[in-house]
């Protein structure tokens, strides 16, 4: 059963949804402050001081009448009562009056002198005017700095009102916010987290119809898909470990270091080992000492297994079990990366029982071919010397009838020399004498020893290969004896007076050596068993054309033993390639 087991760790959330709903309402409230402050109030004292100004204008412009008539008059007595009476009403604001005439001449005050410049003190000058006359002017310094005061007081009156509305609305927006926001947040990650521990049961918040309701609708069926996916899994791995539980092969996972991380039971049974006593221990524990001291070195170049044969391939070694005894396996090893580790698998077949059933049928099938062989031998001699040596005259029906007899007893011959060369390439006692071999020249050669069998069946080989030169490794013998089996097969359904092509190409250090014939094809429901041992594409016609069914399969063999490969090309009632392939010697 899978364990969802979650390690997690909660984050120390040091600037959450909470300071992130403040952040802007305290962004806000800066802002605010700060253009009440600095450019809202300054514009509001230059605006009242404007306005002071104005006032202050205002007032000399209605005692600019009287004045006028007083310098007119030159009751400079009026006029001084005038500008007295005026500094004792505003006498908070005014702190100098100066009156001068139309030449300039000072007519108020007479010995007063002017008042101290401060940054509160404006001064203020007033034409005497009257119907574009010029009479004079009025200079007026006052002093502005119980308005301002006045004045920036009602500012600042304005501002903590302002403030405080402001942050009566930014706490009526956070507090809506928290709840609209951040508690469905806040219950969604609570959930989350409880559904990363494996409890799934945990209850979302109701969902709304915007974002979050969205966001808890998404949560909820990635909940369901997550229970769904991790049901299909717990039941994918209950089937997988009872798989791996019943079946009788060995499946043994080890690191690229050679560590041991798992040992199914049928491992335990073949080695005789519990699983905890070789888990985390290295595999070289069950080898030879021949086959151990070499198997660091193929993990370690893991490139260059996976480029051969090693891996996807079966392989006959020999393992060790726990009471040190040696015995034969199958093995095969598959490699898979996993969070950038290498890790490889291998499936290992106890073969004990099977090595001793094809000892016995070796022997068996030795044993029935020589004896077989013996006599067909003597049958043999005894039928060419009735016909051939012996100067009889037979009747016509007892010719027939030794020519019948003499042809089953070829027949036989090669039925048990194809049975016996079977047995030895599957047991491996097959002995090939490799040698260089030049190409062209076999082919001629080939074509050459079995140009007669052609011609009994109405056909003929004709060389269509180019003139490149190919030398390759290989047994002749029996790379002849592949030749033969696959040009035989092509005379035998080749239609009468069509020649059977043999040619040649070259790919990738590879040679092709292909033989077609435009015979009847190969039925498709036959193809995949072709290089079966025994089998042969129509019985009816196959009856009437001969062969033992095993020349396929033996050519096959042959070849992958040289280290090359066979198949086929056909088309139905058309054609049909056979071609096998080895590497070119440089």
């Amino acid at each position: 059963m899978i364990s969802f087991m979650s390690n997690t760790n909660v984050l120390n959330i040091k600037f959450g949804i909470r300071e992130k709903l403040l952040l802007p309402l305290f962004i806000g409230l800066a802002t605010l402050v700060f253009v009440l402050m600095y450019v809202w109030q300054p514009v509001q004292l230059e605006k009242s001081k404007q306005q002071f100004i104005k006032d202050q204008t205002n007032i000399l412009s209605t005692l600019s009448p009287s004045l006028i008539q007083n310098i007119l008059s030159n009751d400079l007595s009026s006029l001084h009562s005038i500008i007295e009476h005026a500094l004792r009403i505003n006498k908070n604001e005014w702190q100098y009056v100066q009156v001068t005439n139309i030449d300039k001449k000072q007519l108020y005050p007479i010995f007063s002198d002017k008042p101290k410049t401060s940054n509160t003190i404006i001064k203020i000058e007033f034409k005497l005017e009257e119907n574009d006359d010029y009479f004079g002017k009025i200079v007026l310094y006052t002093d502005w700095q119980q308005e301002k005061i006045v004045q920036t007081q009602n500012i600042i009156r304005f501002n903590i009102i302002t403030i405080l509305i402001f942050s009566l609305i930014a706490f009526v927006s956070f507090t809506v916010q928290t709840k609209w926001i951040r508690q469905p947040i806040t219950k969604l990650k609570d959930t989350a987290l409880q559904i990363s521990k494996g409890n799934y049961d945990s209850k979302l918040p109701n969902i709304t119809n915007d974002e979050i309701g969205l966001l808890t609708q998404s949560i909820d069926e990635l909940r369901t898909k997550v229970q769904t996916t991790l049901a299909e899994l717990t039941d994918k791995e209950k089937m997988q470990r009872a798989i791996l539980e019943s079946v009788p092969d060995a499946i043994i996972t080890i690191s690229q270091q050679g560590i041991i991380k798992s040992f199914n039971p049928g491992a335990e049974k073949i080695f005789q080992y519990d699983a905890r006593e070789v888990i985390g221990k290295n595999i070289k524990m069950l080898m030879p000492d021949e086959i151990a001291q070499h198997h660091d070195n193929y993990l370690n170049d893991f490139e260059v297994i996976s480029k051969s044969k090693v891996l996807g391939e079966n392989r006959e070694l020999f393992a060790v079990r726990k009471d040190d005894s040696i015995f034969p396996i199958s093995l095969a090893v598959n490699a898979k990366v996993i969070d950038g580790d290498i890790l490889f698998t291998g499936v290992l077949r106890d073969i004990t029982e099977q090595k001793k059933i094809n000892r016995i049928k070796d022997e068996f099938i030795s044993t029935v071919s020589h004896e077989l062989r013996t006599p067909l031998t003597a049958i043999k001699g005894s039928l060419e010397l009735i016909t051939k040596g012996m100067n009889i005259d037979l009747p016509e029906q007892a010719i027939s009838m030794l020519d019948i007899a003499n042809r089953n007893v070829n027949r036989l011959l090669t039925l048990i020399n194809d049975i016996l060369d079977v047995s030895k390439l599957e047991s491996g006692e097959f002995v090939f004498n490799i040698e260089p071999i030049n190409l062209n020249q076999f082919i001629n050669e080939t074509i050459e020893l079995n140009q007669e069998y052609a011609k009994k069946h109405h056909t003929f080989f004709k060389d269509i290969s180019s003139t490149d030169d190919f030398i390759i490794h290989a047994d002749k013998d029996r790379l002849v004896q592949v030749m033969s089996n696959l040009l035989s097969n092509a005379a035998k359904y080749s239609p009468s007076d069509v020649p059977v092509e043999i040619f040649t190409s070259y790919v990738n250090n590879l040679v092709r050596i292909h033989i077609k014939d435009y015979g009847p094809g190969i039925p498709k429901d036959f193809q995949e068993k072709l290089f079966d041992k025994f089998t042969q594409s129509d019985s009816g016609d196959t009856r009437q054309v001969g062969g033992t069914g095993l020349g396929l399969s033996i050519s096959k063999m042959i070849i992958e033993k040289l280290g090359g490969s066979i198949g086929f090309k056909t088309i139905e009632n058309k054609e049909t390639t056979f071609y096998f392939e080895l590497p070119v010697v440089e």
